[in-house]
């Protein structure tokens, strides 16, 4: 649920009761969803803190009763579904609030009356056979925006107009739109990757006069794959541990037709090149920083001796 509330961006959803049943009946109302404490960014401390959620004083879930049921105004078509907002609240300067409107909805039927010992709703009094109900939640609303990080290295590696992909994709995958988000990201590595290959050449652990040989060659026959294909024997070694080319699995993210896939995989999928993309680039600004240290040491040390 912590993890859910600082880092899941809109409509992405979250498994909070798996198997819901007698012994494990938790999140079935909004007042289930106070005092829990999260870390989220503050505005007014500049850094993340803890908040403590609560739901508004005047909200109408606070002054109901539940004995024994869950409410008929919290389901939908015997399915558990309701939507609440709530307030987060900066536990450090307790001038930061975030609004969270969250909904909370059962994958299938589940009963109306809490502990018992069949699975059993008020209405049709009887046992609901070899049924599993999963209950998740999801955030449909946030104020103010949720931010998102944007990866230094990368911004400073990219050109002006990638950096304009890379800010819409990380915004898509934010607001959970996953064909969007997977578009801005091929379109990144359809302009970058060559860019790539040119700035790992000049890495002192890789073999720069064959990836030179392969650059040549695609000049010759403008045939890039060629490239992406034989370059792993020649990449350093951080990018081996990978033990699978990194470069071809980029290249081959641009070949299929982005809908080709459900918004859930390509949420999936940008989510993932996102992640490998954003390696490649720091392994190649880290090797690079690497090298440039220690000939700043080894000048310093010569400067010593005169």
């Amino acid at each position: 649920m912590k993890e859910f509330l600082s880092n899941y961006p809109l409509y992405k959803k979250y498994l909070l009761v798996e198997d819901f049943k007698l012994g494990n009946e938790h999140y079935f109302s909004p007042s289930e969803f106070k005092n829990i404490t999260f870390n989220y960014f503050c505005e007014h401390e500049q850094q993340a803190t803890i908040f403590n959620l609560k739901l508004e004083p005047d909200n109408h879930f606070n002054r109901y009763e539940y004995d024994n049921r869950i409410p008929d105004f919290l389901f939908q078509d015997d399915k558990l579904n309701f939507t609440f907002l709530t307030l987060g609240e900066c536990q450090s300067c307790r001038r930061t609030m975030l609004y969270l409107t969250l909904n909370v909805y059962s994958d299938n039927p589940i009963s109306n009356i809490l502990d018992n010992f069949r699975n059993i709703t008020l209405n049709e009094k009887k046992a609901i056979q070899g049924l599993i109900s999963n209950i998740y939640i999801q955030k449909v609303g946030i104020y103010p925006e949720q931010k998102f990080k944007i990866d230094k290295n990368v911004k400073k590696f990219l050109d002006k107009e990638s950096n304009t992909f890379y800010f819409k994709g990380l915004k898509a995958l934010n607001h959970n739109l996953g064909v969007g988000a997977l578009s801005y990201f091929r379109r990144i590595i359809e302009r970058e990757l060559l860019h790539i290959v040119n700035e790992i050449k000049t890495l002192p652990n890789s073999e720069g006069s064959e990836i030179q040989s392969l650059l040549d060659k695609y000049e010759k026959t403008e045939k890039v794959s060629t490239i992406y294909e034989s370059i792993f024997p020649y990449l350093p070694a951080t990018l081996k541990e990978l033990n699978y080319n990194p470069i071809m699995l980029l290249y081959n993210q641009t070949s299929e037709g982005l809908h080709s896939y459900t918004e859930e995989e390509a949420l999936q999928r940008a989510d993932n090149i996102k992640t490998l993309l954003e390696f490649v680039i720091v392994k190649i600004n880290e090797e690079k920083s690497t090298i440039k240290n220690m000939k700043d040491i080894v000048k310093a040390l010569r400067n010593d001796q005169g």
